[in-house]
């Protein structure tokens, strides 16, 4: 089946659901405006979609979706785009937001461009320009490996561990936004990183008092 025709059939089926008279005090209400208390920033990859995963409904989570969920380090700088700051400095200042959630994922093409980018040596030519390697320079530590841990460890070890240090780079980020920080000192604002598993469907979440990621049940 044509994948275009696909989605259109899946949107008449949306809003024969979403007409129905059950949903319409929800309709009426969400024409004011939204109201999410947790916003989650999660990669683009189409198999992780945050809504699905935690079963959560029209308005109950304010996504933000980029290549391999990053958060980039707060700054002040007029010369270039900053759609994920934008969207932080809204959950956080209008939106008021209790929960903040960087979300990442295993098998995260990002995450491997960045590890490709570390064990490629070649110069790249000018004229193949990549807008992913700049983006993925926001979490570079998280792909520096020792080559005893290059020599013992499988690819998809190595890609595990980064995946997760690359969130933890983005949760620290996060935490730079004044916004969130002064959120986070009242008390209004809690910050996490999670991993999801796309071939177990596991959740973990980062633990800060044992430093490890543990799962969520």
């Amino acid at each position: 089946m044509d994948s275009y025709k696909n989605i259109l059939d899946g949107y008449r089926k949306f809003r024969g659901q979403y007409l129905t008279q059950e949903n319409s005090a929800w309709r009426n209400w969400a024409k004011g405006g939204q109201s999410p208390k947790v916003m989650i920033i999660a990669c683009s990859d189409s198999r992780v979609n945050p809504v699905i995963i935690t079963h959560s409904g029209l308005g109950d989570l304010f996504v933000v979706n980029n290549v391999a969920n990053l958060v980039p380090p707060y700054k002040q700088c007029g010369n270039t785009h900053h759609s994920t700051s934008a969207a932080i400095e809204f959950a956080v200042t209008q939106l008021e937001v209790e929960h903040i959630i960087v979300m990442g994922h295993s098998g995260c093409g990002g995450i491997r461009a960045l590890m490709a980018e570390h064990d490629d040596t070649e110069p790249h030519p000018d004229d193949h320009y990549s807008f992913i390697r700049p983006w993925m320079k926001i979490v570079d530590e998280a792909a520096e490996f020792t080559p005893d841990e290059k020599a013992t460890m499988e690819p998809d070890a190595l890609a595990s561990v980064c995946e997760r240090r690359a969130s933890l780079i983005s949760l620290n980020n996060l935490m730079g936004f004044p916004w969130v920080h002064e959120a986070m000192i009242e008390k209004k604002l809690q910050v996490h990183a999670w991993h999801f598993d796309i071939g177990t469907g596991i959740l973990q979440e980062y633990n800060a008092d044992s430093e490890q990621f543990e799962e969520l049940v």
